[in-house]
């Protein structure tokens, strides 16, 4: 690594990793523009942490954000505050180190928190809290319907009628009855025998602790119910009863209208703090603590919610409203039959005339629109271009439906642009990330390292020439890391070479002050 300067002495390695990455964003990466970003990772870890330098996915995405802002467009971005690194947002000082650097840069920006202000992470709570309007809810209970499904412990897909409510007893309701212990239908049933039993494996240590436990219960598909209930075969239907009780009272208690009040705001003529903020194109920042929670499922309504108010829809794309019929009633869950020998076993009402796949379809559609767009070319309706920045979006696939609307902006929304962070370490890849990740790596992306298998999907239609090339390339990106460095993999679509090593070098003395100049104006 370079000698130190006078220039480079006495500041912090979390600064000079920001430091240098700008420059290289701001010189040999410059002129590349993107609807889509990936910034990949094996590791939900720093991407350097040596006694030089500390470069995390935030800093890289900030950097990038600096970049977007310099060209006129507006900056959401959504960080989670609960990685456990050195200095993540979880510490003290790493969240003041990275306040510092976005105040910095976004001196202007609205900044809110969303959590339940239950943590001792107290230095997260001095942001106001967001919350999303229960009104805008009631209204949409397609967008509802479609994150319950995606949290549900059995994999049901639940219809908007289903999904209704008007008030925040009749909201507790639908997630209780969704969420809650399910009745052994015999379409559950059905779903467990169909599952590979080699998806059970490992799972039987603290399996009754998994679906006993708020924060996650409601995460958890149908194949671990299937080994809850071979576990179940051999246990007295006492035991039985009391596991469902108290998997029942933590969803409610956790779902309590004191606790749902800390997200949601019932008040008619509330509206989002957030949406007000990038209609007026001020940068938002929004700072997570919900990670691993009861109340992750409602991240994708903010979301959801922000693309509604800011997203442009071309008019020839535009479909037509469809309308639910507000008196359809939700089927209730009937008593899982704990006073009879055996468990009830009850089926799973559709709406009249649906099947369970075409009620997937209205939940989620399908829709593709086209990304050659040149955004300087385009009016919005007075829509901001807007891009939004998504940190550690691997968490969020667990919720499908919802993971995939909100990479899927850019396609819809002409002034929109979406930069995702993933870390790629999983025992097993699902579907939902392997397409994010191959998705992400079709336009720009970043890659500081990546997953064997993910790997070889996104090189799967490449020349083995060019495989072999790109394995060269990641061993000198290890030779590098291991001397205290770090270097990633640049892909970028419409050069004809696409892929280029970038190594983050110490910039000259004289661009470090540069650098420090640039920052300093943003704040005078």
């Amino acid at each position: 690594m370079p000698d130190h300067t006078p220039d480079d002495e006495n500041i912090p390695r979390y600064t000079r990793g920001f430091e240098w990455f700008t420059h290289l964003v701001r010189t040999d990466m410059r002129g590349r523009p993107w609807r889509k970003l990936g910034l990949f990772s094996y590791y939900d870890a720093p991407y350097v942490e040596s006694e030089r330098l500390y470069l995390s996915p935030k800093q890289a995405m900030l950097a990038m954000a600096a970049d977007v802002k310099s060209q006129g467009r507006n900056v959401v971005m959504v960080v989670d505050a609960m990685e456990k690194a050195e200095m993540g947002l979880s510490t003290k000082q790493g969240f003041d180190q990275f306040m510092e650097l976005y105040d910095g840069i976004f001196p202007d920006a609205a900044k809110f928190y969303f959590g339940s202000r239950d943590s001792d992470r107290t230095w997260l709570h001095d942001y106001p809290s967001l919350k999303i309007p229960l009104q805008w809810v009631i209204q949409h209970p397609v967008v509802f319907a479609e994150v319950l499904s995606d949290a549900s412990p059995v994999g049901e897909i639940v219809g908007p009628a289903d999904a209704s409510f008007e008030d925040f007893a009749g909201m507790t309701e639908v997630l209780v009855e969704k969420l809650g212990p399910p009745s052994l239908s015999e379409e559950v049933l059905g779903k467990i025998r169909s599952t590979e039993a080699s998806e059970y494996a490992g799972e039987a240590v603290g399996l009754l602790t998994v679906f006993i436990s708020p924060a996650t219960a409601v995460t958890r598909s149908v194949r671990y119910l299937g080994k809850f209930v071979s576990l179940l075969k051999n246990r007295r239907k006492q035991e039985v009863k009391e596991v469902y009780e108290e998997w029942a009272q933590r969803v409610r208690d956790g779902y309590s209208e004191e606790n749902l009040r800390k997200y949601f705001d019932d008040d008619p003529s509330f509206e989002s703090e957030l949406t007000k903020a990038v209609e007026e194109v001020r940068p938002v920042l929004l700072v997570l603590e919900t990670r691993g929670t009861l109340y992750d499922l409602f991240m994708p309504l903010i979301t959801q919610q922000l693309v509604e108010v800011v997203g442009y829809v071309r008019p020839e794309d535009r479909p037509k409203e469809a309308v639910v019929s507000s008196s359809r009633k939700r089927s209730s869950s009937s008593d899982s039959g704990w006073d009879s020998e055996e468990l009830a076993y009850e089926e799973i009402d559709t709406p009249d005339g649906e099947s369970e796949e075409s009620i997937a379809g209205a939940v989620a559609p399908d829709v593709e629109l086209s990304t050659d767009v040149e955004m300087s070319s385009q009016e919005f309706e007075g829509k901001p271009e807007t891009v939004l920045f998504l940190d550690a979006a691997t968490h969020l696939s667990k919720f499908n439906r919802s993971f995939k609307f909100s990479l899927k902006i850019p396609e819809r929304h002409p002034n929109m642009s979406v930069a995702a962070s993933f870390f790629t370490q999983r025992e097993k890849i699902s579907q939902a990330l392997r397409d994010a990740v191959v998705e992400y790596m079709s336009d720009r992306a970043l890659v500081f390292d990546l997953h064997p298998d993910l790997f070889d999907a996104v090189t799967a239609n490449i020349p083995i020439s060019t495989k072999a090339w790109l394995m060269g390339q990641l061993q000198e990106m290890e030779r590098i890391h291991a001397a205290g460095g770090v270097a990633f993999l640049e892909y970028y679509a419409p050069q004809k070479n696409k892929w280029t090593l970038r190594s983050v070098d110490k910039p000259d003395p004289k661009v470090i002050r540069e650098i420090r100049g640039w920052f300093r104006k943003k704040t005078d």
